[in-house]
C-alpha cells in the first residue's frame, strides 16, 4: 500500500507538471507545436496563457491544494479540519504572489467572500468547477470505497467552502473513490468505472442545487466514444469537442476518466494524453495520473526526480506523513 500511496502522489503531481505548459491552450494549437504530443516535462513558453515563467517540472495548484490538504490531515492525526485548509490555503493565496494566475475561479470567490466575513457554509454554493476533484486524492486515500457514504460525507466536508454544489461533490466523490480503490488494490479498470457512478449516486443529497447538467450521462457519453473508436487521436479530439475539457467539473470528471482507460492504467501515459488533450490539461493530467499511479506506481524516476528538484518536494516523505492514516 505504501508504494500505491507514492504512485498517487508523485502521478498526480507529473500530470500536472506534464500538463502545466499546455494549460487553457487548444488542441490544435498543442498538436501544431508538439506534433508528437507532450512526452517529456518542458517549461511554460511565451505563449502561456498566464504569462507564468515556469521551470520544466514545474506544478501548479493542483498538486499545492494536494499538499495542503495533506498537511491538514497530518496536522490533525487523520481527521478532516477544513479549518485548517482554508487557513492554509487564504496564506498561500495572498503570500505566493502566482495564486491570481493559477487558481480556479471558485476558490478565488470564495475566498473573497470568506475575507468579508461570509460563513464557509454559503461561500461555495456556486462553485461548481473541478477545483474540487484536483484536490481530493488525500481524501480517497484516507477513506475506504467500501464504505461509500462515509467518503462521500468526507469529500463534501473539504469542498464546503469552496465548491458547496452537488456537481462539484458529485465529481470529486468519483475522483476520491477511485483512488480509494486504486490503492486499496484495485486493478479493474470497468470496476473504477461503476465505482464512480456509484459514488455519484451516493452523493446526490450534499451540496447546493446549482444547475448543472447530468454528470452520470456525461461519464456514459465518455464511455461510449472508448467503445466507438479505436484511434488515440480520434478519442482525444472525440473528448476535447463532444465532452468537454475546460474546467467545469461537467467537463473534467469524464474526460479524466475516460484517460484512465486510454491509458489502460499506465500514469505516464495518463499524464502524457492528458497534456495533449487541450483546455484545462494539468487538472485532468493530475487527476487520471493519480488513479493510474494508484493502479501501477511505477513512475520515470528522472521525471519525478526533477520534479521533486524543481517544487522542494520528497514523495517518499509525504508518503509516510500520511500512511498512518490510511486504514
Amino acid at each position: 500500500m505504501r508504494e500505491k500511496i507514492w504512485g498517487v502522489l508523485a502521478g498526480g503531481a507529473l500530470g500536472d507538471a506534464l500538463g502545466m505548459p499546455t494549460e487553457c491552450w487548444t488542441q490544435e494549437k498543442i498538436r501544431q507545436q508538439f506534433p508528437n504530443g507532450v512526452t517529456e516535462l518542458v517549461a511554460s513558453n511565451e505563449n502561456d496563457v498566464f504569462g507564468r515563467k515556469l521551470a520544466a517540472g514545474a506544478i501548479t495548484d493542483d498538486t499545492l491544494n494536494v499538499l495542503m490538504i495533506l498537511s491538514m490531515i497530518k496536522k490533525n492525526q487523520g481527521r478532516i479540519r477544513v479549518a485548517d485548509y482554508v487557513a492554509e490555503l487564504r496564506d498561500w493565496n495572498e503570500n505566493s504572489g502566482v495564486s491570481a494566475f493559477v487558481s480556479g475561479p471558485s476558490t478565488l470567490k470564495a475566498l473573497d467572500k470568506i475575507a468579508q466575513g461570509v460563513p464557509i457554509e454559503e461561500t461555495g454554493v456556486t462553485g461548481t468547477t473541478n477545483g474540487a476533484s484536483m484536490k481530493i486524492a488525500p481524501i480517497g486515500l484516507i477513506s475506504d470505497y467500501r464504505n461509500l457514504p462515509e467518503l462521500v460525507k468526507n469529500v463534501a466536508e473539504i469542498c464546503l467552502p469552496t465548491h458547496n454544489t452537488k456537481i462539484a461533490i458529485a465529481g470529486a466523490s468519483a475522483i476520491a473513490a477511485a483512488v480509494s480503490y486504486s490503492v486499496r488494490g484495485g486493478q479493474s479498470i470497468e470496476e473504477i468505472w461503476q465505482l464512480a457512478f456509484a459514488a455519484i449516486d451516493a452523493a446526490k443529497d450534499y451540496g447546493h442545487d446549482f444547475p448543472a447538467a447530468s454528470l452520470t450521462f456525461r461519464m456514459n457519453q465518455a464511455r461510449k466514444i472508448l467503445q466507438e473508436d479505436t484511434d488515440e487521436q480520434i478519442i482525444l479530439q472525440r473528448l476535447y469537442e463532444e465532452i468537454g475539457t475546460g474546467m467545469e467539473s461537467i467537463e473534467t470528471i469524464p474526460s479524466s476518466f475516460a484517460v484512465v482507460e486510454l491509458a489502460q492504467g499506465d500514469p505516464l501515459k495518463a499524464a502524457q494524453l492528458s497534456a495533449s488533450i487541450g483546455w484545462d490539461t494539468d487538472t485532468i493530467g493530475a487527476i487520471s495520473a493519480a488513479i493510474c499511479g494508484g493502479m501501477n506506481p511505477t513512475l520515470p524516476k528522472e521525471m519525478i526526480q526533477q520534479i521533486e528538484e524543481v517544487n522542494q518536494l520528497d514523495f517518499e516523505q509525504l508518503t509516510d506523513d500520511i500512511l498512518p492514516f490510511v486504514g
